[in-house]
């Protein structure tokens, strides 16, 4: 796809794919191939591989490449298949990107570096975004999810970053309605705001945002497709029915348990979840079965 028919593709919902472990702890090719093949034929907008749900800091680069590659034999046009690619220098950033794109990422996902984050005000955000956009030939998306980085962008500083050449979008996964409203009345027309909260994706998408990148497409992409569907197609109270039954998704399994909890809700479902690499913890066997009663409870009388 070109740059412009992958842009216009950026909506809808995204599944953050997670990564199989095998009992060795190395990444479980074979089980990571039968998930993409699944998502392929799912309604999906798209996939990303080597987001937070995907255990990206757990990842070394070359196994992120491998996956890559593994999703692109899957995911084809007009899926688009977006890479997470931030790390906390600029330039090993830059160089994972072009890596990343030379095995098939449509766009990249960059997360805001964090580390030093009392240095990461307006001026450093925007020359560390300017050099990556201007480095790669595809989109680039900026990832901002505070509770794990510890970093908000204020929105002013936002709105400048969507100015950037090829700096295209924002996947925003702080869970807080009032910081999307205040973001997207500052961030230029047509910057695609992608939501990583299932409890706030409705009220967002009538706010202005695109769509969503949510955990709870892992193991139900159905319903997250549908309350997409419903909220295009302006049947209301369908979708509001929908966001209720997301509602517990979030708040009994990817809010307590994290992405350990996300993988024992992707193998309830039929997909290959498995373990999660070390130091995160597998839930408990209660925590398991609660896992399981919240995911029967979401699609109960429903087809999906």
């Amino acid at each position: 796809m070109t740059s412009e028919k992958i842009i216009e593709n950026l909506q809808g919902i995204i599944a953050p794919v997670t990564t199989p472990f095998n009992s060795r702890g190395e990444v479980d090719q074979g089980a990571f191939r039968e998930n993409m093949s699944s998502y392929a034929g799912s309604g999906l907008a798209g996939v990303l591989v080597a987001g937070s749900s995907g255990e990206a800091p757990y990842l070394t680069e070359a196994e992120r490449l491998r996956l890559v590659e593994i999703a692109r034999e899957a995911i084809k046009a007009p899926q688009v298949l977006l890479v997470g690619t931030g790390l906390e220098g600029t330039a090993a950033t830059l160089r994972l990107s072009r890596e990343a794109i030379a095995r098939g990422a449509d766009a990249l996902l960059v997360l805001t570096p964090n580390y030093y984050k009392p240095r990461m005000d307006a001026e450093a955000l925007l020359a560390h975004y300017r050099a990556i956009a201007g480095g790669v030939k595809r989109p680039v998306l900026i990832y901002s999810i505070p509770q794990f980085t510890g970093l908000t962008v204020d929105p002013e500083t936002l709105r400048k970053l969507s100015r950037l050449p090829n700096v295209v979008g924002l996947k925003e996964s702080s869970g807080k309605l009032d910081y999307v409203r205040a973001v997207l009345r500052k961030v230029r027309r047509g910057f695609r705001v992608l939501i990583g909260s299932a409890s706030i994706l409705y009220d967002s998408l009538q706010e202005g945002a695109v769509g969503g990148v949510l955990n709870q497409a892992d193991f139900v992409p159905a319903l997250c497709v549908a309350l997409y569907d419903a909220f295009l197609h302006r049947r209301a109270r369908e979708a509001h029915d929908l966001q209720q039954r997301l509602f517990p998704l979030a708040d009994e399994i990817s809010i307590p348990y994290g992405v350990p909890g996300i993988k024992v809700a992707l193998d309830f479902c039929g997909y290959r979840g498995g373990q999660p690499r070390l130091p995160l913890i597998a839930p408990s066997a209660k925590a398991k079965r609660q896992i399981q009663a919240a995911i029967r409870e979401a699609r109960a009388g429903l087809d999906v």
